[in-house]
């Protein structure tokens, strides 16, 4: 790699520091970013890699997409976990696969965990937050892998493979709404307890309807129970209507289409906007400067910025929904259930 682990590890130490030098907080910002943007290459190659070994199986995904790692974000990281430190985290470059089931994303499981991809390895056993839920509910599985190039500034890169449910990502991108809501890492365990109760109750009642593992604290819930419990908490906290109310029209800052090539997608959390800024495949190095730029000017209370590469506007749409401050289809699997609750006499008008 161009960096060592040391050098990253030291650069991380004084980006979450109290350090009043401009200028070697500066520089410190500036080699992030330079590392941050090699992580490119690997992760295109990972998610063509990736692609191919689904489409000769004929596992079709419901949408997949990748995208480099917001700044604030690392940071963020490296603070809730300063045991980490910077040249621990193996998520700088991400590229995530979302299945329409649960028996469609197990079938991606097994292929991937048994085929060999070029020029990468696996770092370790893959993370199986669906088996195991994270203590706030969160479900995906996470796969790791080392990138092998004559390139020594790609060389050892470690790009993050993420699979998962097309229910599990609603439960995600409403939790990352909820985030803007919040000013809090709700995803991570952190924030307004009310909020969190909400989100461990959906994501235990949505794995109960995939049927998969249900978190301790609720193996003793009948579906009455989580019916009730859910009434109970949505009447107490309006949840729902909160994260309805956000869902606004996008403000394009170039035309209303996408196809291919980088998008930089910025949310205005004041003025409950996203604006879309298109760049082609060979324009990566004029993405990434202005991604840098404009995430070193923009608040964080205010709002959030992400370079991602996906295939067409539809894929932006489903993939990044929480930028686009749109929990829609959350909303109507929540609906849905509580339907079936007044069906059942669970729940009476």
């Amino acid at each position: 790699m161009k960096y060592s682990r040391n050098k990253l590890n030291n650069t991380g130490e004084i980006l979450i520091s109290e350090i009043d030098d401009f200028f070697r907080y500066n520089d410190a910002m500036n080699i992030v970013d330079d590392w941050r943007k090699n992580h490119q290459v690997p992760m295109q190659e990972l998610f063509r890699s990736v692609s191919s070994v689904l489409a000769e199986a004929g596992v079709q995904p419901s949408f997949s997409s990748q995208r480099l790692k917001r700044m604030t974000s690392i940071i963020g990281k490296l603070r809730r976990n300063p045991d980490m430190r910077l040249g621990g985290v193996q998520d700088i470059g991400g590229v995530r696969f979302v299945f329409p089931d649960i028996p469609t994303m197990e079938r991606a499981y097994n292929l991937l965990y048994g085929v060999e991809l070029p020029n990468f390895e696996r770092a370790n056993e893959p993370k199986n937050y669906v088996n195991k839920p994270k203590c706030s509910g969160y479900r995906s599985i996470h796969f790791v892998y080392i990138y092998h190039s004559a390139n020594e500034d790609t060389d050892g890169l470690r790009i993050e493979l993420q699979i998962r449910t097309k229910l599990q990502h609603d439960w995600a991108t409403a939790v990352e709404t909820a985030e803007l809501i919040s000013k809090s890492p709700l995803k991570a365990g952190i924030g307004d307890e009310n909020w969190l109760r909400f989100f461990k109750l959906i994501s235990a009642i949505f794995a109960r309807e995939e049927g998969m593992p249900i978190p301790e604290q609720f193996s003793d819930f009948s579906e009455a129970d989580y019916c009730r419990e859910y009434a109970a908490m949505d009447k107490q906290g309006h949840y729902l209507m909160r994260l309805g109310s956000l869902i606004k029209a996008v403000d394009y800052t170039e035309q209303n289409s996408f196809e291919g090539g980088y998008a930089l997608l910025m949310t205005d959390f004041e003025l409950k906007k996203a604006k879309l800024r298109h760049f082609s495949e060979d324009e990566f190095s004029e993405a990434n400067e202005t991604y840098k730029n404009m995430e070193s000017r923009l608040e964080s209370t205010k709002g959030a910025i992400v370079l991602v590469s996906v295939k067409d506007m539809n894929e932006l749409l489903e993939a990044y929904s929480s930028y686009f401050l749109n929990t829609s289809e959350f909303i109507d699997a929540l609906s849905l259930f509580t339907r079936e609750c007044f069906i059942k006499g669970y729940l009476k008008e």
